[in-house]
C-alpha cells in the first residue's frame, strides 16, 4: 500500500503560504475581508493608547505608594473612565464577530485551494464561503473555543503576575509554582490547537461545537506536537509583536504608523493561522485515514491467511 505524504511543522507553514501562490485571488480575497477587522482593531488600539497616555499623565497616578507592583497602578490608570467598557464592548462583540468572518472565508476559500480545486475567482471564492456556509455551528463552536482559550489564559496569567508574590518566601514553592505555569502554558498550546481545528471542523464539515470538537480531539492524536508548535509559533508573533511595539517610544506620527503596522500585521497573523490549521487538519486527516486503511488491510490479510488454512 502506497504511503500517503505526511507534512512536518514547517511542511504545514509552507503549504499554508502556498495557498497564495496557487490562487493569486486569495490575497485579495483576504485583504477585503480583513479591512474592517483592520479598522474596528485599529479604532480599538487607539482608543487604549489614548486611554494609557491620558492616565499616565493624571494626578492621582503621582499619589501612589512608589513601591506598588505594575498590576496596582495599572488598575488605578484603568478605573474611572466609562471609556474602558467601551475598549471591553469593541473587543468582545465586533472584533469577534469580525474574526468569525474571516475565520469561516479564509478557511472555506484556503481549503477549496489547497484541496486542488478549479481555479476560483475572487467573487466566487467570497460568494461560496460566506453563502456556502451554515453559520450556527461555526458561530457557536467559536465563542465556545473563545471563551474556554481566554478564561484559561488569564489564570494562567493570573498565576504567572501572582504566584511569585504568594511564594516568595519559599524558593522552592517558587521553582515549583514557575514549573507548573510553564506546564500548564504548554497544555495550554497543546488545547489551542485542538480548539481551533475544532473551529476549521465546524466550518468545512458542518458539525455542532461539541460534535466538531470530538472530531478534532480525535484527529489530533498522535499529531499534538506539531500542533503545539503551531500555537507556539503563532503565540510568539502576537504576543512578541504586542511587546515590541510596547516598548518602542518616538513621535505622534510615529506612533500613529506603528499602530497601523501593528494591527496590519495582527490581521495577517490571524488569516495565516487559519488556513495553517486548516493544513494541520487536512494532515491529521490524512494521517487517520491511512491508519484505517492499514488497520482494514491487516484485517484483511488475516482473514485471508484464516481462510487459506482452512
Amino acid at each position: 500500500m502506497e504511503r500517503m505524504r505526511f507534512l512536518g511543522t514547517f511542511g504545514i507553514i509552507r503549504e499554508a503560504v502556498r495557498v497564495g501562490i496557487r490562487n493569486p485571488s486569495f490575497i485579495p480575497l483576504a485583504t477585503i475581508v480583513s479591512l474592517p477587522l483592520f479598522c474596528i482593531t485599529l479604532l480599538h488600539e487607539w482608543l487604549l493608547q489614548h486611554i494609557l497616555m491620558e492616565a499616565s499623565f493624571s494626578p492621582q497616578l503621582s499619589e501612589l505608594p512608589p513601591n506598588s507592583n505594575a498590576v496596582t497602578r495599572l488598575t488605578h490608570m484603568m478605573s474611572g473612565t466609562g471609556r474602558v467598557l467601551l475598549l471591553a464592548l469593541l473587543y468582545l462583540i465586533p472584533i469577534q464577530l469580525l474574526n468569525l468572518l474571516t475565520a469561516v472565508t479564509t478557511v472555506y476559500s484556503a481549503s477549496a485551494i489547497h484541496a486542488g480545486a478549479r481555479t476560483l475567482g475572487l467573487q466566487d471564492m467570497l460568494r461560496n464561503s460566506v453563502a456556502k456556509t451554515r453559520w450556527k455551528g461555526p458561530l457557536v463552536t467559536y465563542i465556545y473555543t473563545f471563551l474556554l482559550s481566554n478564561l484559561s489564559l488569564m489564570v494562567i496569567v493570573f498565576f504567572i503576575l501572582l504566584g511569585p508574590l504568594l511564594v516568595s518566601g519559599n524558593v522552592l514553592l517558587l521553582l515549583v509554582s514557575m514549573m507548573g505555569v510553564i506546564i500548564a502554558f504548554g497544555i495550554w498550546l497543546v488545547l489551542s490547537a485542538w480548539w481551533n481545528m475544532g473551529v476549521v471542523i465546524s466550518i468545512l464539515e458542518d458539525k455542532g461545537c461539541l460534535q466538531a470538537l470530538s472530531t478534532s480531539q480525535y484527529l489530533s492524536k498522535g499529531n499534538r506536537v506539531r500542533g503545539f508548535v503551531l500555537m507556539l509559533f503563532n503565540f510568539i508573533w502576537l504576543y512578541g509583536l504586542s511587546l515590541s511595539t510596547l516598548l518602542v517610544r518616538g513621535s505622534f506620527s510615529g506612533m500613529i504608523v506603528l499602530a497601523f503596522v501593528r494591527t496590519g500585521l495582527g490581521c495577517v497573523r490571524k488569516v495565516m493561522k487559519w488556513v495553517v490549521c486548516m493544513v494541520y487538519y487536512h494532515d491529521c486527516k490524512r494521517r487517520w485515514r491511512e491508519k484505517v486503511d492499514m488497520e482494514e488491510g491487516r484485517e484483511d490479510d488475516l482473514l485471508c491467511k484464516d481462510f487459506s488454512k482452512r
